[in-house]
């Protein structure tokens, strides 16, 4: 590859605070954005609400003045939508659909538009579980189109495709690991095509990359299905790899500098609460490798991804604790419930720490070693949610499967009624997947609403 290729890779600048680029912005689920609203509720602080076609949930992204959503439709999820909107009043620019590559059931236990799309000047990049991966200018028109079920064949996943691309200035980096041959591809912004691509083993997985700063030069980090791996941002050479890891298949990596923080939760298939715990780790990256900074002593992540800020790591578990280690030691500082069980990556953002329950309700912490809450805001009634969440049940109860006799879902170990009812019936009606955060104001997608919150 030529020296001058080699320069393009290096990463952008900090993002700014008018624009939120993908999946957790850059990765790191941190924003320079000021004069954010700390408090809101159905009647307070929030600008605008809209209805979006079909189901998604993928988190929003916004470049200035646009808000880029995706979405899906369809029996067989054959409509792949795309849509743009203003950040001022929430006005529907432009929609664009376009028919999926490999089709899948719609129900809410299989993905649906989970994959954020990444943004930038030029436009976006939208990555479908469906395997296509579908580039729009800002005024819609399409750039190019990849179909990677077609080019690799059938994505076989476990829920479907989850991961989400991550990108540089001018490459999309997209992670399809699955039951089959699975692959890292480095694509070319300006033509969408192959800039290289890395083979991997075969990897139930819905992680997704990051890209860390390292030296002067760029690594895309993946954490999946058991190991974490990192490759070189310009050629696609692994430069290193930790296995031996458990549950790392759900939250992503988050850097920190050279520094990444690796999130695991439990094993249901094959239980291992100690190696679950160890999985929880700290590494220090180099130009030719990595140590391993700390371990976590009693930790299991839930499905939202760590974030980093004011010298803390903050994780959240499946049962909806929130654990704030020492991000230099690993030590823990404290351990306390929140308001709502989080399944979006938190957002932290001057000296705060914004927990995006899935059933709408946000708890707002101060950055710190001593828990502090600050507020605890709603999208919805109580009343009102329960009634939402009931007529949403009801209208899911045909398409859900249901699990093999004597086993949970997936396949996994049985569980009691009341908890595989639960389980069950978790993705339907107003779940809150993400958000997107830039100054003044969040952006908040459920499967089928979006919202902005603005201060006073």
């Amino acid at each position: 590859m030529l020296p001058t290729l080699l320069l393009s890779f290096a990463l952008s600048a900090a993002p700014a605070a008018d624009t939120w680029a993908g999946f957790r912005n850059d990765g790191t689920g941190r924003t320079t954005a000021a004069n954010l609203p700390l408090t809101w509720s159905p009647t307070e602080n929030i600008g605008w609400r809209i209805e979006t076609p079909g189901y998604g949930q993928s988190s929003p992204v916004v470049w200035k003045d646009r808000v880029y959503l995706t979405s899906v439709e369809g029996e067989q999820k054959e409509k792949l939508h795309i849509l743009c909107f203003t950040l001022a009043d929430g006005k529907k620019l432009w929609q664009q659909t376009f028919p999926a590559t490999q089709k899948g059931k719609n129900n809410p236990m299989m993905s649906r538009a989970a994959g954020t799309p990444v943004c930038d000047a030029a436009g976006v990049v939208a990555l479908f579980e469906s395997g296509d991966l579908i580039a729009l200018s800002p005024d819609g028109k399409l750039r190019w189109e990849r179909h990677f079920a077609t080019e690799y064949g059938e994505l076989k996943n476990n829920h479907g495709l989850g991961s989400s691309p991550a990108q540089t200035a001018d490459t999309v980096f997209v992670l399809l690991d699955h039951q089959g041959p699975s692959h890292l591809v480095a694509v070319n912004k300006a033509d969408g095509k192959d800039r290289w691509h890395a083979a991997r083993p075969a990897r139930s997985s819905w992680t997704s990359p990051i890209i860390v700063g390292v030296g002067g030069s760029s690594q895309v980090v993946v954490s999946s299905g058991g190991a974490v791996t990192g490759y070189d941002a310009a050629g696609g050479k692994q430069v290193w790899e930790k296995t031996g890891l458990v549950g790392n298949s759900i939250p992503s990596a988050t850097a920190d500098g050279e520094r990444v923080f690796i999130a695991a939760g439990e094993n249901r298939m094959k239980p291992d609460p100690d190696g679950t715990s160890k999985s929880n780790c700290c590494l220090t990256l180099s130009a030719g490798g990595y140590e391993q900074t700390w371990v976590a002593k009693k930790l299991a992540a839930g499905t939202a991804s760590p974030v980093v800020s004011d010298g803390f790591a903050y994780y959240t578990t499946k049962d909806g604790f929130v654990v704030c280690l020492d991000a230099a030691t690993g030590t823990e500082k404290y351990r306390e419930r929140l308001d709502n069980l989080p399944w979006a990556t938190p957002i932290a953002a001057g000296g705060h720490v914004f927990f995006f329950g899935k059933d709408g309700a946000t708890t707002v912490l101060k950055t710190g070693p001593s828990y502090e809450k600050v507020a605890t805001n709603k999208f919805w009634t109580d009343a009102d949610a329960a009634k939402r969440k009931e007529a949403a049940k009801k209208a899911a109860a045909d398409t859900l499967p249901k699990p093999p006799e004597g086993r949970g879902p997936g396949g996994g170990p049985p569980l009691p009624k009341e908890e595989l009812e639960a389980t069950r019936y978790s993705a339907v009606g107003d779940v809150v997947y993400g958000a997107a955060a830039v100054d003044g104001a969040f952006v908040v997608r459920t499967g089928t609403e979006l919202m902005c919150v603005r201060g006073k």
